[in-house]
Parts: C-alpha cells; structure tokens; sequence
C-alpha cells in the first residue's frame, strides 16, 4: 500500500464556524412544500443501500427536503445544530434554540492553508477560527467570497452532549474512563460552501441560492457524511452550473453508478437516472436540486488494491482552498482519521497522508473521524 503526502488538503474538512444572522428569503423558482415531516422519501435511511451511492443520495434527499416555504429554515439540514454553537457553551445553545441563521464563516481549511503560508511552523490549533466576527474567505482561487458552515443532525449532537465532548476537559475524562470514541449509527454532518453573489439580480440556473441579510449566496459545495457504516460514508455534491462551478469534475472527474446518465464524467452535465428523479419527486425537492451531481463517495483508505482513494469538491477543497489542483491529493476519510486527543496535553495531532490508517504519537486516541470536536474548548 503506498502512501502520498499532500499538502493538508482535507486536513481541518468538517470544521466551520457560524453565529447569528438575521434569517434569509428563498429565491427557488419553485415553491416548496410546507412539511415533509411525513413524508417517507423525507426520512433519513437507518441502513445502507445496495451500494454507497444510493445511500449518499437518500441521505441528500432527506436532508434537503423542504421544511418552510417563505421563512428561515427552509430545508431539513438547516434546522440542525452548527458545531459552533455546540462547543459553544451556554451561549451557542441559546443561540440555536432561538432559531435563526448561524452566521456564515470562514473556512478553517482555507484559514490554516493561507496562515501556514506565512508561517511554516504555524500549527492547526493556533488557526482556528475562535472570534464569532471572523469574515468568511476572500483570498479565494476565483477571487470570489466564499463562505461556509457545519451542521451536526440531532443523532450525531446528542452523543457529543450526552457524553459530556463539548469541552476538552470531558473529552479527557471520556477517554480516561476507557470509552472509545463511536458516534451512533444514524449520526450525519453536514459542511456546506455559500459563494456570495455580486446581486441579487440574473441568479445562476438550477443553483440553491438564498438571501441572507442584503446579499445573495449560491450554494455551491456540499459534504455529507453518515455513521451508517464503521468508517462513514464520505460524500460529495455540487450543481451544474459552469458560471458557480467552472471545475465540477475536471481535476478528478465525477463517478455516480446509481444517480447520473452516464455514470462517469469529467466536467459535462449529466442526467439524473430515472431512480434518483423519483426519489426526488417523491420528497417534492425545489427544481434546483434536481440539478445537483453527487461528485463521489469515499467508504474506504484504500480501493482494495493497494491505491489510496481520494475525494474531494471543487469549492470546498478547490476555490475555497486556493487551488483546484491540490484535490489530486485529497482525501476525506484519511484526514478525519487523524482527528485525535492526548490523554495528558489535550491536542490534536494533524494529518498529512493519504492511504491506509496513519499511526498516531504515543497518548493520542482517535475521535471516530470527527473533527469538530476540535472546537471543544
């Protein structure tokens, strides 16, 4: 099995940091239900499918389903909880509870990439995001302001709180009372990128776009990732739209088996397949996200034949990293592998290999892929 470094590409992937803003207007060119509460297309799967890309897409589907036809949250996932506001105390919680829009961050990948270049010894600890005022990421590789956020659905937020993992301090007692690190099964997170809009006028087609405050954001990268199996499932999606997502598929090219006609491709547009359309009609998803692509899904290191597999989004690890070509090198499930405590100092120990499980320095002790618990304080 061979092993590649990479230059910190998926290194910080499942931390994004929101607090209050003032709820947005859907822009949908299609009106949305009022309630999917019931609607069993709605309801997120407790078991995998026949293969991981179906189950990326039921995942998607009941996560996207629309909830609000003219008010703040429209969709499911945006009723979930932001890791901000979990490892936030009293405070994040009383935030969540008001309801309301998280206000949108800036990438704490993005953030360490740009810090780590001005100072080569700068560690991922020292860089992450910790004022709630922080703007989201302008030194983006398009020039474009990029945003971005992480939900936790009630599954995965209930562990975190239930074993006491909000605060540093818990986590060690956690593991020093011997307790492994292992999120219940139906747990899912969410990170989502907003590319903000120079108008609210001539919005892209067949993009998620909402208003939050005077300005207009597309939704341009989306990663999902579910407990359903030991090692998560790792999943990826964008839409097509080639003025949002110029480089949807060209560095790494996109395989779907269950969702798009054809199953493989490196930058066209695709169809869905007659399975996912119904699927998507049955849950009366807005039109936008019927021109959604699933870019792959990752449930292993390695493909079985001593390769290292990668994944990675065009936006998310792209544009909002600085550069579409360092996907070449990322990896989701090997990064997250690397989120960790130290019994005795508390810290993370960072994750630059792509391949097969890394070892880990004496006293760490893995956190089940999860790196939002790095905002524990």
């Amino acid at each position: 099995m061979r092993r590649i470094v990479f230059s910190v590409v998926c290194l910080v992937i499942a931390l994004a940091c929101l607090l209050t803003a003032r709820p947005a207007r859907q822009l949908s060119s299609t009106v949305l239900a009022a309630s999917s509460t019931m609607n069993p297309a709605c309801i997120p799967p407790t078991t995998v499918a026949a293969n991981p890309e179906e189950t990326a897409w039921r995942l998607f589907v009941a996560a996207t389903c629309p909830v609000n036809n003219a008010q703040y949250p429209y969709i499911a996932w945006e009723r979930w909880i932001e890791q901000n506001q979990l490892y936030g105390g009293s405070t994040g919680l009383a935030a969540f509870k008001a309801g309301g829009r998280p206000r949108f961050h800036m990438s704490p990948l993005a953030r360490f990439l740009q810090e780590q270049a001005k100072n080569a010894a700068v560690h991922p600890e020292q860089v992450l995001p910790q004022s709630a005022n922080q703007d989201c990421n302008k030194a983006t590789w398009s020039k474009r302001t990029i945003c971005e956020e992480a939900r936790l659905n009630s599954v995965a937020q209930s562990y975190v709180t239930s074993n006491g993992l909000t605060t540093l301090d818990g986590q060690v007692k956690f593991i020093l009372a011997n307790k492994p690190f292992d999120f219940s099964k139906p747990s899912v997170e969410i990170k989502a990128d907003w590319i903000q809009l120079t108008s609210c006028n001539n919005l892209p087609t067949g993009v998620h776009v909402e208003k939050v405050d005077t300005l207009c954001y597309a939704l341009g990268g989306i990663h999902l990732i579910s407990k359903l199996v030991d090692k998560w499932i790792w999943a990826t999606f964008e839409p097509q739209n080639a003025s949002t997502n110029p480089q949807r598929c060209v560095v790494l090219g996109c395989k779907d088996r269950w969702g798009s006609t054809p199953a493989t491709s490196s930058g066209t547009s695709t169809q869905l397949s007659k399975s996912l359309a119904a699927l998507m009609a049955a849950a009366n998803l807005a039109q936008e996200w019927k021109n959604y692509r699933l870019d792959g899904v990752q449930v292993d290191f390695t493909d079985g034949k001593g390769n290292p597999t990668i994944l990675g989004n065009s936006i998310i690890e792209g544009d909002n990293a600085g550069n579409p070509t360092l996907m070449k090198s990322s990896s989701c499930i090997t990064c997250h592998d690397l989120s960790t405590i130290n019994k005795a100092k508390g810290g993370e120990q960072p994750a630059f290999i792509v391949g097969p499980p890394a070892s880990v320095p004496s006293g760490d002790v893995r956190r089940d892929f999860v790196w939002s618990l790095s905002l524990a304080q």
